[in-house]
């Protein structure tokens, strides 16, 4: 009975309780978005400049050859390895003597030759002269008249003059001049030498200007705008490995065909006078080319960018995908010339899987403290 009593009194007390407990209010679902930092970026001016290297080599290198054969009586100075010359400055001298005599041989031949042609043309005169003393009213003949006589002293007279020419000009061979300005890159004769015709003598350089030959991938082409020769010449900054400064130059021209191994576009650049700068031939030089200039871009850190051009864009508390247009690139930075606007939230923290539309929450925008937005405002104002 007592059992009972009290099995009562505690369901009353339970359904008293029941009676007098309020409810807990139910709290609306709130979508917890993915936290993100942003940035806004300004416009900036963007002139493009492509980095290439190379080796500087003569604009002009050619191998001197005798024309003449001959022992060889005389060597400049200047004809040694690294010597340097002006043009028509003689280099070498190849015993003259048998040339001589070969032009005071075919002058002779010359004075007999016109003394024959003068012969001619007196006994054709006279001949005329006779045929009209008899009285004849016809034309007489070419052979009455002494004409292939005639015709035949004046070929003598033209091919002695032609070897005097010849022999003149072998005279004059063997004075060998420098053909241009330069340097003697190799010797391969000296005095007392004999040399036939075509003997190899030296390899000559020239210094009035030099090249280099700069490698250009599809890329390179494409952001200088080079897909024909209509912006060349571009100017060039020079400097070497060791970050010494060589000058300013020009990308002159383009050549004509790919490199079969790298499949790469050399573009040509020319230095005036290197001697003057410093440089010898070989030397590795290092080329900035200056391209054209762009207004309006976005420099942004490649490591915001999605694949294929995209940025993703904080939009009223959604994830936005927006394509853009890269024009140019370097290791850290691409630049956007559209698709982005002044005002545009970029989103900086990375989205391991970005999908368009998806709830995001900023940085500043989830910290209550108003410490804490300050610095986040501070940041994305500093970013911008």
């Amino acid at each position: 009975m007592p059992f009972i009593i009290i099995a009562l009194v505690v369901i009353s007390l339970l359904f008293v309780m029941r009676l007098f407990r309020e409810e807990p209010q139910k709290q609306p679902r709130q979508e917890t978005g993915f936290l993100v930092e942003t940035a806004r970026l300004d416009p900036q001016s963007l002139t493009v400049k492509v980095n290439s290297q190379g080796l500087l080599t003569p604009k002009r290198s050619i191998s001197l050859v005798a024309e003449v054969s001959g022992r060889v009586v005389e060597i400049s100075d200047q004809f040694v390895i690294g010597g340097q010359f002006k043009q028509g400055d003689i280099l070498l001298q190849i015993e003259p003597d048998d040339y001589r005599v070969a032009v005071s041989r075919a002058e002779a031949n010359l004075a007999s030759a016109r003394a024959s042609l003068d012969l001619e043309k007196a006994k054709a005169e006279q001949a005329e002269k006779d045929w009209q003393s008899f009285g004849k009213q016809s034309k007489p003949s070419d052979l009455l008249l002494n004409i292939p006589q005639l015709k035949g002293a004046q070929a003598a007279v033209d091919a002695a003059k032609a070897d005097l020419q010849k022999a003149q000009r072998d005279l004059s061979k063997t004075t060998i001049k420098a053909p241009f300005d330069g340097t003697v890159m190799a010797k391969q004769v000296d005095i007392g030498q004999f040399i036939n015709v075509s003997g190899q003598l030296g390899r000559l350089a020239g210094t009035e200007m030099a090249e280099v030959r700069l490698p250009l991938t599809a890329r390179n082409l494409d952001q200088l705008q080079l897909t024909d020769d209509k912006r060349l010449p571009l100017p060039v900054v020079l400097s070497l490995v060791d970050g010494g400064d060589v000058g300013r130059a020009q990308l002159v021209r383009l050549e004509p065909e790919k490199d079969p191994q790298t499949l790469v576009t050399y573009g040509v650049v020319e230095i005036s006078n290197p001697f003057e700068l410093g440089l010898r031939f070989n030397t590795f030089i290092q080329a900035t080319i200056t391209g054209p200039t762009y207004d309006n871009v976005y420099p942004v850190p490649s490591e915001w960018l999605l694949p294929k051009q995209r940025l993703p864009l904080y939009r009223n508390d959604r994830l936005h995908i927006q394509p853009v247009s890269v024009i140019y690139q370097t290791d850290e930075t691409d630049y956007i010339s559209e698709g982005l606007d002044q005002q545009d939230q970029i989103i900086t923290t990375p989205i391991q899987f970005p999908e368009p539309g998806m709830p995001l929450r900023r940085q500043d925008d989830s910290d209550p403290s108003p410490n804490n937005g300050a610095a986040n405002n501070e940041k994305a104002e500093t970013s911008s």
